[in-house]
């Protein structure tokens, strides 16, 4: 069994690695103007000259790029939970203690991604503000 595990492992680290060097070995493609988002070469101004008119790099990249991360992250985790709680739940087999413990950790679960779904959508209302 520890070697199946092994081995299974040792081909995720492989197919993972495979996919990163195929990844970073794309084309870079131009941005399509109906996208939001800065422009080619409000991206190469931020790249050369390290920040913008509209309250630098930090303001306008790096925030909202962090902040979006945590949210995701955060869903991700919230999503883990549910999945966890279910199985958890169903794995049971009647035993009341095991119930209550699954159907705490769905509900919690639950109010994670509410709340992850609300602040996506108040960040990216902001940011539209914001940055336009």
């Amino acid at each position: 069994m520890k070697n199946l595990s092994k081995i299974i492992i040792a081909l995720t680290l492989g197919i993972w690695l495979l996919s990163a060097t195929a990844a970073y070995g794309q084309a870079i493609l131009p941005k399509p103007k109906t996208l939001s988002g800065p422009s080619e070469e409000q991206q190469a101004l931020y790249r050369t000259a390290g920040g913008s008119t509209t309250g630098g790099y930090g303001v306008t990249v790096i925030i909202p790029f962090v902040t979006m991360f945590s949210i995701g992250f955060a869903g991700t985790m919230a999503f883990v939970s549910l999945v966890y709680g279910g199985v958890l739940y169903v794995s049971t087999f009647g035993d009341e203690t095991q119930t209550g413990k699954a159907k705490k950790i769905i509900m919690w679960g639950l109010i994670g991604l509410v709340i992850t779904m609300f602040s996506y959508a108040f960040v990216s209302i902001i940011l539209k503000l914001k940055i336009g």
